[in-house]
């Protein structure tokens, strides 16, 4: 078995810059996944600090979340991202953050409030399946191309 195509995409990408007082958010259904790797992503802009807010909460139902500790940056228990570089602003920078979904509840929802107004995409690559997707639909893509 090769790992790497054992594994579902789920992403949201807003179409207009997301602002320092707006969220963009991800919803992740976690059934029959072992781990979750989100990337948050801006496009270049003139910040150096990536976020105002960028956190990962948990859910049963997909109706009432609550935080994952770890998961918040700049929350009691959580995450510190260092100050990103003057030069690095003018590219694109992305943060990852691994998930051991077998220790959370079903559902995951990334929010994530760049700290300037900036283009903005989460992305969540389900891996560990139970069951390998083998569809693109399963996968969460609309198409798959193997070479």
């Amino acid at each position: 078995m090769i790992h790497h195509q054992n594994d579902k995409v789920v992403a949201t990408l807003p179409t207009a810059a997301t602002g320092a007082t707006a969220t963009a958010t991800l919803t992740v259904d976690t059934i029959g996944f072992d781990h979750a790797s989100i990337v948050a992503m801006r496009a270049s802009n003139s910040s150096t600090t990536f976020a105002n807010v960028l956190k990962v909460e948990e859910s049963d139902d997909d109706s009432s979340y609550s935080n994952v500790t770890a998961l918040v940056l700049g929350g009691s228990g959580g995450f510190t991202l260092s100050a990103i570089s003057a030069a690095a602003t003018n590219s694109a920078t992305m943060v990852k953050i691994d998930v051991d979904t077998k220790a959370k509840k079903r559902y995951l929802k990334v929010s994530y409030t760049p700290a300037a107004s900036a283009v903005v995409s989460l992305t969540a690559r389900l891996s560990r399946a139970e069951v390998s997707p083998i569809t693109a639909a399963g996968i969460g893509v609309v198409g798959r191309v193997v070479g």
